[in-house]
């Protein structure tokens, strides 16, 4: 992906909280970025001043996000919009799609969208670069037939043309995306053979409306195959255009296999610790325990609260707090098998997932080492931080056979071990 210079960010929302939170993340990440409290104060602030992006929140009290999308677009003057909505309003972002936003971010509880938010924001910059580029590259065929050939050559995208469905030019770029070793390779090979083909019939639909209608089609998301078979995720933005007399298709695209993958991780995994989030859990743990049914074996589950933790984090500060839970999680992984796994459920309260025990006694084992683990110092920037922990612990099948008794269980263990005092394990039991 191209560099992306300083960009300057209006972000419009009416929480305080919110907007603090997100003008903070990002200014981390190097952007310059100003805060409205309502649509109306941002439309005044764009009229006087320069932004490079967008972030408009769909729900605010005076002139919404819609609206502010919409009273650009009427004035021709609507930037690079990336859409900022709370969960089950995915509807409202589609419709600020059509209007002209650029793309949308969901708002979660977890707040994992404020790392997501980056990844969206390079991606509609450099999209916008690319439409800028392409806008370029139009005029400099029109000037030279030689200055649009070294554009091509050039560009970091794969660029091709097809034409009665098959390649009639593509650059060195997009060969080496297809797994060619010269664009030779493909020429006159049809296109339909290195879409994949659960893909189509979207594409035979684009195509058709393409020649049909004219004009282009905006960055969508497909899968290729290359000559090797290997199935790569990549984005295509498609404009129809004459090619030696005869209608013909002008395709940029470029492998978004490594982003795709970001994103999939973002998903399943703790962005603080690395650990697994809940949503992994309740997939493992459901898988384990279906095995563990079917093969007639023991497994414990291990609820975990950090001791002391809030002291720790009120005397000392979030990013001190944030640096010891992810310490804890190095010591927690180091403290299991392979084949178990821990995840983080929240604030300072982990779970264990012991797969596959020979007895009871086994899980013990693994709190006791936990335990051990982390009443021993941590050390962060320069303080001596002293913690332990409190382990609840439940056993399949004696326990329960599904994983809401299993947990509850585990949390009730959890709480007794607090009760008499905090620090240790301890077993359920009915009384």
């Amino acid at each position: 992906m191209a560099e992306i210079t300083i960009t300057s960010i209006l972000y419009m929302e009416d929480d305080p909280g919110l907007s603090r939170l997100l003008q903070k993340s990002l200014q981390r990440r190097g952007y310059v970025v100003d805060t409205a409290a309502d649509g109306e104060e941002g439309l005044r602030m764009l009229g006087a001043g320069h932004y490079d992006l967008l972030l408009v929140d769909y729900n605010m009290p005076f002139c919404g996000g819609i609206d502010v999308i919409q009273t650009l677009c009427a004035a021709g003057t609507l930037l690079p919009t990336i859409m900022v909505t709370g969960q089950g309003n995915e509807e409202i972002a589609v419709e600020a799609l059509k209007l002209g936003a650029r793309d949308y971010v969901v708002k979660d509880v977890e707040m994992k969208y404020l790392e997501l938010l980056p990844v969206i924001i390079d991606r509609v910059l450099y999209q916008q670069h690319i439409l800028r580029e392409r806008q370029q590259m139009s005029d400099a065929v029109r000037e030279s037939e030689e200055r649009y050939r070294l554009l091509v050559e050039l560009s970091p995208d794969g660029i091709a043309v097809h034409a009665n469905g098959k390649f009639v030019f593509i650059n060195r770029t997009g060969a080496r995306i297809l797994g060619a070793n010269t664009p030779e390779q493909l020429m006159g090979m049809p296109v339909f053979d290195i879409i994949h083909p659960d893909y189509h019939e979207r594409a035979r639909e684009l195509m058709n409306n393409s020649n049909v209608q004219g004009g282009n089609t905006s960055w969508i998301t497909e899968k290729f195959s290359r000559l090797d078979g290997v199935e790569i995720d990549v984005e295509v933005a498609a404009v129809s255009f004459t090619h030696k007399g005869a209608p013909a298709v002008h395709v940029m695209f470029r492998d978004i296999s490594e982003r795709k993958q970001v994103e999939e991780r973002l998903a399943l995994y703790d962005t603080l610790t690395g650990l697994p989030n809940r949503t992994l859990f309740f997939d493992r743990i459901n898988q384990l325990l279906n095995l563990a049914k079917r093969n007639h074996y023991i497994l414990g589950l291990l609820y975990m609260d950090l001791d002391h933790f809030k002291r720790v984090n009120d005397s000392l500060g979030h990013e001190v707090g944030d640096l010891l839970l992810a310490e804890v999680s190095k010591r927690l992984s180091a403290s299991t098998r392979k084949s178990d796994t821990v995840a983080r459920m929240g604030g300072d309260e982990f779970i264990g997932i012991c797969g596959r025990i020979a007895a009871a006694q086994d899980a013990g084992v693994v709190a006791e080492k936990i335990g051990s683990m982390l009443s021993l110092p941590f050390h962060i920037k320069g303080h001596e931080c002293l913690i332990g922990a409190s382990i609840g612990i439940s056993i399949y099948p004696h326990d329960g056979s599904d994983v809401e008794t299993l947990i509850n269980r585990a949390d009730a263990a959890m709480y007794r071990v607090k009760g008499r005092g905090k620090g240790g394990y301890e077993y359920y039991s009915p009384v």
